[in-house]
């Protein structure tokens, strides 16, 4: 009977496995505002620890190698084994520290008011709205899954898309210059925040 079930799940598609999308976000959310809020870790003298927690929950949860392709269209296919895997890891270096730096700066006692949810095969949305005193900002959450879990691969803040930002930025780049301009300058950036 054991095999037989096994067998029968691994048919399932890899969604099944996930989870509601909802419960994963709200994970997500639950652990950067203990973060956030934790007397432990309050003040300027614990930003560092703060960052280095956020940051960690930002790398288990974000797809930086599909991010990477995606932002550079169709350029990412001409690149070599190296370039790509270079490009990569600085792709992902300089997003984990420029999105730490937005829930730190973004994030603390917001309430977080979770909507609509949608699933089609293997991706899903989920909306939401942070409510603070004096304004409502939707954000809309977007991810596939992988290994039996969701992962992030873009995050609309009112309406503009993260990875669609990236995307026209390196194209301009490129076309104003070259793929190696535009690593060099990721690289230059990522070596300033060691």
């Amino acid at each position: 009977l054991g095999g037989w079930l096994l067998a029968a799940l691994s048919c399932l598609p890899a969604a099944a496995w996930a989870g509601p999308p909802t419960d994963y976000v709200k994970g997500i959310m639950q652990k950067v505002m203990a973060i956030q809020n934790d007397p432990a870790l309050a003040g300027p003298a614990h930003q560092d620890a703060r960052a280095r927690a956020i940051r960690q929950i930002i790398k288990e949860n974000f797809d930086f190698a599909m991010m990477a392709r995606d932002s550079l269209g169709p350029t990412y296919n001409r690149l070599s084994a190296a370039q790509a895997r270079e490009f990569e890891q600085t792709f992902a270096q300089l997003f984990q520290d420029s999105y730490t730096r937005l829930v730190l700066n973004f994030l603390k006692r917001e309430t977080i008011q979770y909507h609509q949810e949608s699933q089609q095969g293997d991706r899903a949305q989920l909306k939401t709205t942070i409510v603070r005193i004096n304004e409502t900002i939707p954000v809309e959450y977007l991810m596939h899954s992988r290994s039996r879990s969701w992962v992030l691969y873009d995050v609309k803040v009112d309406g503009v898309s993260i990875l669609k930002t990236y995307k026209d930025q390196f194209a301009r780049v490129i076309q104003r210059e070259s793929f190696s301009f535009l690593l060099k300058r990721m690289k230059l950036q990522a070596q300033a925040l060691d």
